[in-house]
This record gives structure tokens, C-alpha cells and sequence, in this order.
């Protein structure tokens, strides 16, 4: 692969996670889309941990599972390829990001 080939690699995978969060925003966020961030902000309004610590929880399922297919070699839940779990990172890691910048910009108006 050359780096021109690792770049369009690049956007064609980043745009295919942005599809998959449209879809699976809205069943998370609603059709109103007014809480983007509900899935994870639920297990704090519930006391289960922190929102931040919510994230990580998710994070460090998929980190186990490409973990454990670098072990094996496979994939055993069989509705979800090695891809797929590389795009749900990818989209953590925005949802996250995302998470902090609103956070951040809601304390600076306080």
C-alpha cells in the first residue's frame, strides 16, 4: 500500500463510520438528535460511573475483542467482523472527543 493508497483508505473508512454513527446516533439519540451522547451519559444518571469512565468501559470491550482476534486469528461473535469493531473505535473515540468539547464549552459558559 503507498501513502496515497493509505490516505483514500483513510476517508473511505471514515466515511463509512460516519454513516454507521448517523444510523446508530438515532437510536440512541432519538430522530430530534437532542442528546447525541445519551448511551453513555445514562450509566452516570443511573450511578453506575462517571460518563468519561462509561466510554472507556465500551472502548475497552472492543480493545478485548481485536485483542483477542490478534490472538486467535478470528472473530467469534459472528455478526461482527474485525472492520466493524475498527469502526465502533473510530467512532468512540469521536463520540468521546466530541463528549469532552461540549463539556468543556458548557463549563466555559457557567
Amino acid at each position: 500500500m503507498t501513502r496515497d493508497e493509505l490516505i483514500q483508505f483513510h476517508d473511505m473508512l471514515c466515511t463509512e463510520a460516519k454513516e454507521l454513527m448517523k444510523l446508530k446516533n438515532r437510536d440512541y439519540a432519538g430522530n430530534d438528535g437532542l442528546q447525541p451522547f445519551a448511551n453513555f451519559t445514562r450509566v452516570e444518571s443511573m450511578g453506575i460511573c462517571k460518563t468519561e469512565q462509561g466510554f472507556m468501559v465500551r472502548l475497552t470491550d472492543k480493545m478485548s475483542r481485536l485483542s483477542s482476534f490478534i490472538q486467535s486469528g478470528k472473530m467469534n461473535v459472528k455478526d461482527e467482523s474485525f472492520r466493524d469493531t475498527c469502526i465502533d473505535v473510530i467512532n468512540y473515540m469521536v463520540l468521546l472527543t466530541a463528549y469532552i468539547k461540549d463539556k468543556e464549552s458548557n463549563n466555559e459558559r457557567k
